[in-house]
């Protein structure tokens, strides 16, 4: 049986530790948790040609379609990405888990991707350390985002989420509901008008679609960010790494924006009438 040997990228590897460690003392549990973790989570890395560690809400239907968008990731068969939270569990004295964890797999992975729906849970202390230590080799994917502050209706996007803001307002009793659903069907016809006027095109129908579709696959009010969340949303814009999304199909397809492997497309390679006896 052959020896030890050297990981991959052990500079990376090296770095992660050093951060992790870095002005405390800490107990020889702490170090065999760190070491085990090691071990058990960064050869499914090793053993990829292009590799993903995959941030957001991880419970719920939040963690559904995070994980749905890994999947997408892990479609050619290359590739390997990690959801942070469904990663060996960790059992430290002093070393928080989570530190463990985003300074280990950021700093390993090739690409980081922030699935975002919300502004509480874990998610600004995740932006804050991709921001600070991997600003380059993150990307966000953040629900229903349009910008720091947007005052009037300059893009389609804006569009489709004041319709959506409209159709999630609530009501309290029938009779209210009735009056409220004839108000919500002026106030999306006045907001086609609208825009229409301010030259973006989309008639009632594409939006109704619309928000059919997202209430089939994403049945969610309007996400709403801190300001914190959104001033890191618009640093990865203007480093072109900021992809909002509205339906979960949507969200599939910016899987595409990712660097790394092409997913296979299969109905773009065959042509089907090559299968079929003339």
């Amino acid at each position: 049986m052959s020896g030890p040997r050297v990981p991959q990228n052990a500079n990376a590897i090296y770095r992660a530790v050093n951060r992790i460690f870095e002005g405390i003392e800490v107990p020889q549990r702490d170090w065999q948790e760190v070491i085990r973790y090691m071990n058990e989570e960064l050869p499914r890395f090793e053993q990829a040609d292009t590799s993903y560690l995959v941030l957001g809400s991880y419970r719920g239907q939040y963690g559904h379609r995070l994980r749905e968008f890994a999947n997408c990731l892990n479609m050619p068969t290359n590739s390997e990405s990690i959801v942070l939270g469904d990663t060996l569990d960790l059992d430290t004295a002093v070393i928080p888990e989570f530190d463990i964890k985003i300074n280990l797999l950021g700093e390993f992975a090739d690409s980081i991707a922030g699935v975002y729906e919300k502004e509480g849970g874990g998610e600004s202390p995740e932006l804050g350390v991709c921001r600070s230590l991997f600003a380059r080799k993150t990307f966000v994917f953040p629900r229903d985002y349009t910008g720091l502050t947007r005052d009037s209706l300059e893009t389609r996007e804006d569009v489709i989420q004041a319709a959506l803001s409209v159709y999630y307002t609530d009501f309290d009793n029938i009779d209210e509901k009735n009056r409220e659903q004839e108000k919500k069907k002026r106030e999306l016809a006045s907001l086609i008008t609208a825009a229409q006027r301010e030259g973006i095109h989309i008639t009632e129908r594409e939006l109704t679609d619309i928000i059919k579709e997202r209430t089939a696959s994403v049945d969610e009010e309007p996400a709403v960010y801190s300001w914190v969340h959104l001033s890191f949303f618009k640093r990865w814009e203007a480093m072109g790494q900021c992809h909002p999304w509205t339906t979960l199909d949507e969200l599939r397809d910016l899987a595409d924006e990712m660097p790394g492997p092409v997913r296979p497309r299969w109905e773009t390679e065959f042509d089907i009438d090559a299968f079929l006896d003339e």
